[in-house]
């Protein structure tokens, strides 16, 4: 079998696994990934790695593929504007709605846990600025273990809480456990849980989330598979709930049960409903 059978192989089981599509132009990017699971296996090349999985992709070797099939790229308060938009109207838009509610927050590909920190930083700030009080939950999703074990130990580099944190954000939220390595405060691990999830399969949860942040997940979708992760978001959201998207995704032609909102510069996705259209 040629090196690009080999890489269509593989390529195939990883977008039926999450839909995550390698075009035979990116096939480089699939070469490179392919040669680091050869080497963790122990194997000489890509060949004997396609050998290997000949007989049946599972456990360590399907958890390795699709570890390296996804875009794992985050920092602390990535886009800031959205986080600006969280404090300045939806979290007030939010409770306003939902007084007596406990606010829930879904940060779906969460990656290594930069975005839910950094939402609870900023939930956490809103608190302070408005002396109020409210009882928060964050869930955060990702389907490689590998990310989520770094998320769950919630340990960062230097260099990593220098991108997108402030000193003063820095020592309020953080502690030093080294002399180039900082740990989030229980304040904050308390209010994250994070949970290994596929989004291309039935989605565990009882309750609605408030706020979904979804960012550039769906670009790399086809469009059927968008739409059907898009329906279960939406039912996932109470009404009046936001979907946030990541800066090149548009729902324009997927989906006609959101509101357009624009604040601070970016487009929110505001659920409808009955109460919203008839205000």
């Amino acid at each position: 079998m040629s090196t690009n059978q080999i890489y269509q192989f593989f390529a195939k089981f990883i977008e039926d696994e999450i839909g995550v599509i390698y075009a035979e132009h990116n096939y480089y990017q699939l070469q490179s990934r392919l040669d680091e699971i050869s080497h963790l296996q122990g194997l000489a090349n890509v060949e004997e790695l396609f050998q290997l999985a000949l007989k049946g992709i599972s456990g360590k070797l399907k958890q390795q593929l699709l570890d390296i099939s996804t875009n794992n790229e985050t920092s602390f308060f990535r886009d800031g504007k959205v986080f600006a938009a969280l404090e300045s109207h939806m979290l007030n838009e939010v409770l306003s709605r939902y007084p007596t509610e406990k606010l829930n927050i879904w940060s779906a590909a969460s990656s290594t846990g930069q975005e839910a920190i950094s939402l609870c930083i900023q939930i956490l700030e809103w608190m302070n600025s408005h002396n109020k009080k409210i009882d928060f939950d964050i869930v955060a999703t990702d389907i490689s273990e590998r990310v989520l074990t770094k998320a769950r130990q919630a340990q960062y580099t230097q260099l990593e809480v220098q991108r997108g944190l402030n000193n003063e954000l820095l020592r309020k939220y953080f502690l030093q456990i080294e002399s180039n390595f900082w740990t989030v405060s229980r304040e904050i691990s308390s209010k994250i849980h994070y949970k290994q999830l596929n989004l291309r399969h039935p989605f565990p949860f009882i309750e609605k989330f408030h706020i979904i942040f979804c960012r550039n997940v769906l670009i790399y979708q086809k469009v059927e598979s968008k739409i059907d992760i898009l329906n279960r978001l939406t039912n996932q959201l109470v009404s009046g709930g936001y979907l946030i998207l990541g800066s090149g995704e548009s729902l324009l032609g997927l989906s006609n049960d959101y509101d357009q909102v624009v604040e601070q510069g970016v487009v929110l996705y505001r659920k409808r409903s009955t109460l919203l259209s008839a205000a």
